[in-house]
C-alpha cells in the first residue's frame, strides 16, 4: 500500500507512553530554596515546567528521527528514466523473450526489431558518417570514418567518389547520388534484398573501400577451406592484413568478424519471416545458396560471434541507431546468447 506521508508509513506511538520507560519525566521536581508547607504551589509549578521541557524534547527527538527515515527513503528512489523510443529501454525492450529459445525465440525477436523507420538514401548517407566516425564519442566533429575490410580511417568528405568509400547502386536505374547507397552490404543484395527497407538497414551497411568492396562480390563468410587451391592472404592488397578469400568464402579482419557475424543474424532475423516489399525470406546456412536466400556460414558465424564479442563501438553504434535513425536494436549486440539459443536448437 502506498503511503500518503512518511508519517502515515511509520508506527504510532502510543498514546500515553509509560513513564516508567522515561525516568526523567517524572522525576521529583528540584526547588531553587528549600521546599516548605507554605509553597507547594511552586515545587508543584517547577515540577510540571521541567516535565513538560522533557516531553517537548523527547517529542522533537521522535520527529527528527520520523524526518531522517522519510529523506532516507527519498534517496533510495530512483524513478525510471523517460525514454523517445522504446528500444531504448533495453530492459523491457526484451522482457517478453525470457525463457525462449529456437523458432520461438526467433519469432519473438522478428516481431520486435521488423518493425523500424525506413531512411530515405541521403538519411542513409548521413547516418554511416556518424555511426562509423572514426572519434566514436564525438562522431560529429570527426573528420573520417573507419572502413569495415580495410580498418583505415578515410575522409567523410571521400563519400562516393573513386578514391573513397564505397557506393552500391540498389537498382538499375541512372547511377546518381539520389538513387544511390553508400557502404557494403554485409548481406549481399543478390541473397534476397529487393527493396529500399533491407536495402538501406543500417545494421547491415558500412563503410568499405571501393576495390575492396569489388573483390569481395557476394561471398559469403567464412575462412578459406583447407581444400582451397587458391586462399588469398590478405583477401585484397589494400584489405587488412588478416584478411583472407579463396574463390566463394571471405574472411573480414579478426577484430570485426563478431560484428559482421552479428549483423547477418539480425538480417536473417528481421527479414526471415517477411519482407515488406514482398521478397523471399533470408536464412543462414552452412550450404549458401543464392537461389534459396540461404548466407553463411552459419557455423562460422556462430564461432566468430563467441570469440569476438560486442565492443563499446559497436555497442554504441546499436545504441544510436536505435536512439536517432531506425528505433530497433540489433538483438544480439545486447545478448549475443540468443545466436546459440536460436542456431544450435536446430
Amino acid at each position: 500500500m502506498l503511503c500518503a506521508t512518511a508519517l502515515s508509513c511509520s508506527p504510532r506511538p502510543s498514546a500515553r507512553p509509560s513513564l516508567a520507560k522515561f525516568p526523567l519525566l517524572h522525576h521529583p521536581a528540584l526547588p531553587i530554596s528549600s521546599p516548605s508547607s507554605s509553597s507547594p504551589r511552586r515545587s508543584n509549578s517547577w515540577g510540571w515546567t521541567w516535565t513538560g521541557r522533557w516531553v517537548s524534547r523527547f517529542l522533537s527527538l521522535y520527529l527528527s528521527l520520523l524526518t531522517s527515515v522519510s529523506v532516507s527513503q527519498a534517496h533510495e528512489y530512483r524513478p525510471s528514466p523517460s525514454f523517445t523510443h522504446a528500444c531504448e529501454d533495453i530492459d523491457t525492450y526484451y522482457a517478453q523473450l525470457r525463457n525462449s529459445k529456437g523458432q520461438a525465440l526467433q519469432k519473438k525477436l522478428h516481431s520486435l526489431i521488423s518493425p523500424h523507420r525506413s531512411l530515405s538514401y541521403k538519411q542513409v548517407w548521413d547516418a554511416l558518417k556518424i555511426l562509423d566516425a572514426a572519434d566514436v564519442d564525438n562522431p560529429e566533429a570527426s573528420p573520417g570514418v573507419v572502413e569495415i575490410y580495410t580498418l583505415k580511417i578515410v575522409p567523410k568528405a571521400l563519400a562516393g567518389k573513386p578514391e573513397g568509400w564505397n557506393i552500391v547502386a540498389i537498382d538499375s536505374e541512372v547511377f546518381t547520388p539520389a538513387k544511390t547507397l553508400p557502404g557494403e552490404h554485409l548481406w549481399p543484395r543478390s541473397y534476397g534484398l529487393i527493396d529500399r527497407v533491407s536495402l538501406s538497414d543500417l545494421h547491415n551497411l558500412r563503410p568499405s573501400d571501393i576495390n575492396v568492396n569489388s573483390s569481395r562480390g557476394n561471398k559469403y563468410y567464412g575462412e578459406c577451406a583447407f581444400t582451397s587451391a587458391k586462399c588469398l592472404r590478405p583477401a585484397n592488397k589494400e584489405a587488412a592484413i588478416d584478411t583472407e578469400s579463396d574463390s566463394k568464402r571471405w574472411a573480414p579482419p579478426r577484430q570485426v568478424r563478431g560484428d559482421i557475424a552479428r549483423a547477418l543474424m539480425y538480417m536473417a532475423v528481421s527479414y526471415g519471416f517477411h519482407q515488406p516489399g514482398g521478397g523471399p525470406d533470408l536464412h543462414l546456412s552452412d550450404s549458401p545458396s543464392i537461389e534459396k536466400k540461404e548466407m553463411g556460414l552459419l557455423s562460422t558465424l556462430l564461432r566468430w560471434n563467441k570469440f569476438d564479442p560486442p565492443s563499446r563501438e559497436e555497442k554504441l553504434r546499436n545504441d544510436r541507431i536505435c536512439k536517432f535513425y531506425q528505433y530497433n536494436r540489433n538483438p544480439f549486440v545486447d545478448h549475443p546468447e540468443y545466436a546459440d539459443l536460436i542456431w544450435e536448437q536446430k
